[in-house]
């Protein structure tokens, strides 16, 4: 037989069976391990943790027990407690699950406390929270928000996107979060409507 016939042949079929390797690699790729994390080790009770999902196939679920909030999906959820324990919060994607400790201690008189820590809108509804303890003056962050006015007791936002949304109050150095699920919904807002496509907003309001 020609030598070069034979070793075309050779190489056709190392050429073949790389192909075939390649796509059974591609074929058997897996589906990456469901992990969970809690944004702090410890909250205080009535006090928001913010959970994040990584891993699986990118929706997520959540469920656990005594849970005060009502919006299930998302890449983050937020709990709260109103009793000191430590609970556990569960997260499936694409047939797996990880879980999440949650451990809650009794808040100490006098702190920071933004409340509700967790509440849910609809799309176009105002979102009301409110301030108490700290130094008695307030100043209020938000991740994506136009704020008119961080300062003061209170803080009303309004979103024009679906998901989880934060909203930090500080004072005397000290922080705390409440938890906003908005959530797609046949709200109807109040006169003067809201114009769709207006950017996120928020201010402050009270002393």
């Amino acid at each position: 037989m020609n030598m070069n016939k034979k070793y075309a042949r050779l190489s056709l079929t190392t050429a073949i069976a790389v192909m075939a390797m390649s796509f059974g690699s591609i074929g058997l790729a897996q589906t990456p391990p469901v992990a969970c994390s809690v944004g702090m080790s410890t909250v205080n009770t009535n006090q928001a943790a913010i959970l994040t999902a990584s891993g699986g196939n990118g929706v997520y679920a959540w469920s656990g027990t005594n849970l005060n909030i009502t919006n299930s999906a998302g890449t983050q959820f937020a709990v709260s407690y109103p009793t000191p324990g430590t609970y556990t919060v569960i997260v499936t994607s694409a047939g797996q699950s990880a879980t999440c400790n949650v451990a809650v201690v009794a808040a100490s008189a006098g702190s920071l406390v933004c409340s509700p820590a967790t509440q849910n809108v609809t799309l176009g509804q105002t979102a009301a929270v409110t301030a108490t303890g700290g130094t008695g003056t307030y100043v209020w962050s938000a991740p994506g928000l136009n704020i008119i006015n961080p300062n003061g007791s209170g803080f009303s936002a309004s979103y024009a996107s679906t998901g989880l949304k934060t909203l930090i109050v500080t004072s005397g150095g000290v922080s705390d979060t409440c938890a906003v699920n908005v959530l797609a919904g046949a709200y109807v807002p109040p006169t003067p409507p809201v114009t769709p496509g207006l950017p996120n907003t928020g201010g402050g309001y009270g002393k």
